[in-house]
């Protein structure tokens, strides 16, 4: 049988991109070491952060993944990382996959759809700093791997406006 620790191992390196906006999506990504995120570009080319993926988490553009549509999205390495890639027949043939293998897989996806509806709340409904504890407890092992330019990117602030923040935290 088979399960979702057997696929190959790929070692990609800090800034590859593996996904462009405008491609198809043919893959989708388990973070085995490192982080991914993917992001949007806007008109003016600024950068928005949509969602880290560190070790354990599954990352693709599902929409374009499933209907072989153009991504909306950028997948690109931030750390240096060894992923699995996993294509549409990996996603079809849970038949071939171990039930510890099915349970995992869906638990990875469970995990990302609530993370998502989790950061699409908080970016309609609540203050900085309260996405940023929210980013603590998604992602509590990124606090220290990442930039804090790529979480300002991420809670939809500036670098400056974040150090503000972490200092009042601290003083708590």
């Amino acid at each position: 049988m088979k399960n979702l620790e057997s696929e190959n191992h790929i070692l990609v390196s800090k800034g590859t991109i593996l996904l462009k906006q405008g491609s198809i999506a043919t893959q989708g990504y388990l973070v085995k070491k490192g982080c991914l995120k993917s992001y949007t570009l806007d008109n003016t080319g600024k950068e928005h952060i949509l969602q880290f993926a560190p070790e354990s988490w599954l990352i693709t553009d599902l929409d374009s993944f499933t209907n072989q549509i153009p991504a909306i999205v950028c997948i690109e390495a931030v750390e240096d990382s060894e992923i699995s890639e996993m294509n549409k027949s990996d996603f079809k043939e849970f038949s071939d996959l171990d039930k510890d293998s099915i349970v995992e897989m869906a638990t990875k996806l469970r995990n990302n759809l609530i993370a998502t509806n989790k950061r699409v709340i908080g970016l309609l409904s609540s203050t900085a700093e309260q996405r940023y504890l929210d980013f603590t407890n998604t992602y509590p092992t990124l606090i220290q791997r990442l930039p804090l330019k790529l979480i300002a990117s991420y809670i939809g602030i500036t670098p400056e406006y974040l150090s503000e923040i972490r200092r009042k935290l601290a003083k708590k």
